[in-house]
């Protein structure tokens, strides 16, 4: 990978992660059953395990370079059909189970269901979950109807990936199919129901009752008293489409997906408020993609570009921590502020002037506006993600990405979630990409 912005909130020497060059590797593997469970049930159930190495930058210590070992549920499911299985007029899922609204989707897009709302995080990367269509990614309920050019799905889902968890999500998504072309839109009542509704606007809580700093959650317009208190619970409305060219021009090629055009695009908050959210035009990713066809080299091949305007860092770590760095085993404190991580969150002054502690002294560093600027209010609002993969007798699978996206490093292993390790994008200057390559054998 090439990786411009190296800079972490640290003491010298060891305050910058270099993962240029790096090369990070993993094998795992996951067995899913299928089952029929009668005339109007089936029934899903898997599970895997996957060996992470630590995306570790040079000069890093080699006691960190622990290898960890993860397992995880692929899906656990039931479902019941209303009707004849093989064309139900209803189904009902319940359980741990997969859901891509959008199948053209191979690492963009997906907002609906991805990601928190306040701040507007984007999430992806090599093959991730939400892209995986072999792994469960909603725990809750599921209805689903089909009537022909026109299906809907209504989904009760259970956050459990983005602090505050356990809070319940309802969305609803419907789709309409005219000849080659494709429309669908939805909505997310993001947190709609609370585990705890003290978490979801914590700025109303007391300094004690905090245990850090109150300014995570709240926002004080200057020169007046004005305050506005931020919330993790938020709305967003999502459109998507597709046009098939093979099917417009009545073209068959090899593969039936090549020639397709699709793209996304979702508001991330439909609210306005205070000087942080004030803008709508900048909580609206746009996403597009094509197939391009290979003449049967490559089973698929496909680039996808992305448009983000947010003027803040793609960094989780002030979500679910009391600081950059925090124990997750160890916390007996309200979940943190959806206000985004801003200079003084690295301990970077207004200015951009980042003081570092060496063993010579204090030398003070100007980042503003350079690949070290956590900042980076515009370097890193344009995506791109070029996968491509080759399938050889329906049982060994080659993928390949190369892309500057929302990819994250795996957290070190200290137990620590950090920002070098977990919580922020390896990827904030236009010059940033990697590639990475997967080989899969299926039975």
């Amino acid at each position: 990978m090439q990786a411009s912005d190296t800079l972490i909130n640290g003491a010298a020497p060891d305050n910058v992660l270099d993962l240029n060059g790096n090369v990070i590797q993993s094998v795992g593997a996951q067995v899913t059953v299928d089952a029929d469970l009668g005339e109007h049930l089936q029934g899903v159930f898997g599970f895997g395990v996957q060996k992470v190495n630590h995306a570790l930058g040079k000069g890093s210590s080699a006691l960190l370079a622990i290898s960890l070992y993860q397992n995880f549920l692929t899906q656990s499911s039931l479902t019941y059909f209303v009707g004849d299985k093989a064309e139900p007029s209803l189904t009902f899922t319940g359980g741990n189970f997969s859901y891509k609204y959008n199948p053209d989707v191979k690492n963009l897009g997906l907002y609906l269901l991805r990601g928190p709302v306040y701040p507007g995080i984007l999430l992806g990367g090599f093959q991730d979950f939400a892209v995986d269509s072999t792994k469960g990614t909603m725990l809750g309920l599921k209805a689903h109807q089909n009537l022909g050019f026109f299906s809907h799905d209504l989904i009760l889902n259970c956050e459990r990936e983005v602090p505050p968890t356990l809070d319940w999500s309802l969305a609803y998504l419907a789709k309409v199919q005219a000849g080659a072309f494709q429309v669908g839109a939805g909505v997310n009542f993001y947190r709609l129901i609370a585990y705890d509704s003290k978490l979801e606007t914590p700025g109303h809580l007391s300094d004690a009752d905090l245990g850090f700093h109150k300014d995570r959650y709240i926002e004080v317009k200057p020169g007046s008293t004005d305050t506005t208190f931020f919330t993790h619970q938020g709305t967003k409305v999502m459109g998507m489409f597709s046009l098939d060219f093979q099917r417009l021009f009545g073209a068959e090629l090899s593969n039936p997906d090549d020639l397709k055009l699709y793209g996304e695009a979702a508001v991330i908050g439909l609210q306005n408020y205070g000087t942080t959210y004030n803008d709508i035009k900048k909580r609206i990713p746009v996403m597009l993609g094509f197939n391009f066809p290979t003449g049967g080299l490559l089973t698929h091949l496909s680039m996808e570009v992305e448009y983000y305007g947010a003027v803040y860092r793609n960094d989780l770590a002030r979500i679910g921590n009391n600081n950059v760095v925090a124990d997750w085993t160890k916390q007996n404190h309200p979940i943190s502020s959806p206000k985004p991580v801003d200079y003084s969150d690295y301990g970077i002054d207004s200015a951009g002037n980042w003081v570092n502690s060496t063993p010579t002294g204090d030398v003070t560093t100007n980042v503003k506006g350079t690949a070290l600027d956590k900042q980076n209010v515009t370097k890193d609002d344009l995506k791109w993600s070029l996968f491509m993969e080759k399938s050889i007798s329906k049982h060994i699978s080659f993928m390949g990405q190369l892309a500057n996206d929302h990819f994250r490093p795996k957290p070190v292993a200290t137990g620590l979630i950090k920002s070098e390790g977990g919580t922020q994008e390896a990827f904030a200057s236009t010059k940033d990409w990697y590639f990475m390559v997967r080989m899969g054998y299926f039975f």
